[in-house]
């Protein structure tokens, strides 16, 4: 007589273990940041024009998408928050640009603000929590790379209008160097993003800026090397790249056929140098 019973606890423990795999498939397929990046660009807009209230609401309302706003972001609310008289906000986003690695020369411009004290006196509390929870090190290894690639595509292109000379060997120890550090930080550490990095401090113009992931990637796409290619629905969604790459990504190829760069490099060494 207990074979029924078994049998029907069976069927609820399967159809628990079903809903469970389906509402885990949700969560999966969320991804807050595309609606983020949304409002931002709204809010980007709105402050554009001046019209700092609605950029307030939907910054705000960004930041409710993702439990990690981006550093850009940050710095376009805090310059909302000081033409709102926003002093609580501000003081808020100033502990979190803080926690993610933003010195405290940042904030020199609000010594008159309600909040400046105290938050001076907690800073060095804010700085553990960077070293404790972020990664300064991939910070600095991704600036020098990106700075690295920057150079190198300025001198292919002056290469290219034959404003100076280049080897084909130099070409593809040149892109082949910055894939292989890019892979191997990726490999250690995972896509880069500003969860892992903390956020990008620009000493010479005391901004919070977006890091130049983006470009990088661009260029390695044109390179001949679709790196995360079938990953970067995943990047987005954990804020590494803005929603509009993924689409764009998929149009962006150099002149070879995305097989590596040694190929890539021979058809623009032909492209460029043919006559020769």
């Amino acid at each position: 007589m207990q074979w029924p019973v078994r049998q029907h606890m069976k069927k609820n423990i399967l159809l628990i273990f079903t809903i469970l795999i389906f509402t885990a498939k949700l969560f999966a397929q969320d991804c807050g940041y595309e609606e983020y990046y949304s409002l931002v660009d709204i809010a980007s807009k709105n402050y554009n024009d001046k019209n700092y209230k609605d950029a307030e609401k939907n910054l705000k309302l960004a930041f409710t998408k993702t439990d990690h706003p981006l550093g850009a972001d940050l710095h376009l609310a805090f310059s909302v928050a000081k033409k709102r008289n926003d002093e609580k906000w501000a003081e808020q986003i100033a502990i979190r640009l803080a926690k993610g690695g933003i010195p405290l020369r940042y904030f020199r411009y609000y010594k008159k603000s309600s909040w400046y004290e105290q938050f001076s006196a907690d800073f060095q509390t804010y700085s553990d929590y960077y070293i404790a929870n972020y990664k300064p090190e991939l910070r600095d290894d991704l600036l020098d790379l990106i700075s690295r690639d920057k150079e190198f595509n300025s001198n292919y292109h002056d290469w290219r209008t034959r404003k100076i000379e280049l080897s084909l060997d130099k070409l593809i120890n040149g892109a082949s160097k910055i894939i292989s550090d890019f892979k191997q930080m990726t490999d250690k550490y995972g896509f880069p993003n500003e969860r892992l990095t903390g956020y990008n401090y620009v000493r010479r113009k005391n901004s919070v800026e977006y890091y130049n992931t983006d470009v990088l990637i661009i260029h390695i796409y044109q390179r001949g090397v679709l790196i995360f290619k079938d990953e970067i629905h995943d990047i987005v969604c954990e804020g590494g790249l803005h929603p509009n790459y993924e689409e764009t990504l998929k149009k962006i190829r150099g002149f070879g056929n995305s097989t590596g760069v040694e190929q890539e490099m021979k058809v623009r060494y032909k492209m460029y140098r043919q006559t020769e």
